[in-house]
């Protein structure tokens, strides 16, 4: 008889959705949309990936954005700087992060890049993703996050990635928690310390070269339109969260 236990199971999951990602158009979109969807994202997410990713009743953090907006370093300066047994839910993508931060009263970072420079990196990370796939996803992902206004702070990409600190404080302001402040001088070694390791993993999986720019005819049109606008929604209120 064949051997169809989990851990069977699980590699053939894996590769059947990695050879499903390649030829399916709008994978992100589609994976965004059933991100809406907490219960159904995670039971299939967390049948081919780490659980322990995801948010759960006693997640101490929950640091979530975009593809390519900082979430890495956002989790390295957090663990990295007193918080190195917390239970941080992150990496996940999707909008049920921050739904299931809601319903469990956990706090929350939602991270926000600029359409274009998250479409840019998309790009390069992986080259089975489409443009026009990143920017719809993009807008669905944070649109649908409106109604939790109340329920996270908005770290802007610049902020993060020079001034980490302003984005502790929001978060200890808004959920009356206490995470180690990160001063100019100890953002500065964290950035040293994850760009070093960024290189020491890219030895290890290198990736195709970021393009510079992005062909003029992806930042036009609809899809480009209602991702700026998204974008532009999400800085507004990082005004008034003290992020940006």
């Amino acid at each position: 008889m064949n051997d169809v236990g989990p851990d069977a199971l699980r590699p053939r999951v894996v590769a059947y959705c990695t050879a499903m990602q390649i030829h399916i158009p709008f994978h992100w979109t589609a994976r965004t949309w059933a991100g809406r969807y907490p219960v159904l994202f995670n039971t299939v997410f967390g049948a081919i990936n780490d659980r322990a990713r995801l948010v759960r009743p006693d997640t101490d953090l929950v640091i979530e954005g975009f593809p390519r907006s900082a979430n890495s370093f956002s989790v390295f300066a957090f663990l990295n700087s007193g918080a190195s047994d917390m239970a941080l839910a992150h990496h996940v993508h999707s909008p049920s992060q921050i739904m299931l931060a809601a319903r469990y009263s956990r706090p929350a970072i939602l991270l926000v890049r600029a359409p274009e420079d998250a479409v840019i990196a998309g790009l390069a990370k992986i080259v089975t993703h489409t443009a026009s796939d990143l920017l719809r996803a993009y807008t669905l992902y944070y649109n649908s996050l409106l109604p939790l206004r109340e329920h996270y702070v908005i770290a802007p990409f610049e902020t993060v990635t020079t001034d980490a600190g302003r984005i502790v404080s929001a978060v200890n302001r808004r959920f009356d928690t206490s995470f180690a402040s990160i001063d100019p001088d100890r953002h500065t070694q964290l950035s040293k310390a994850f760009l070093a390791q960024e290189k020491i993993d890219g030895l290890n999986t290198p990736h195709a070269p970021t393009p510079r720019t992005i062909p003029p005819h992806i930042l036009v049109g609809k899809s480009a339109d209602r991702a700026r606008a998204a974008y532009a929604r999400m800085l507004d209120m990082a005004e008034k969260d003290g992020t940006r």
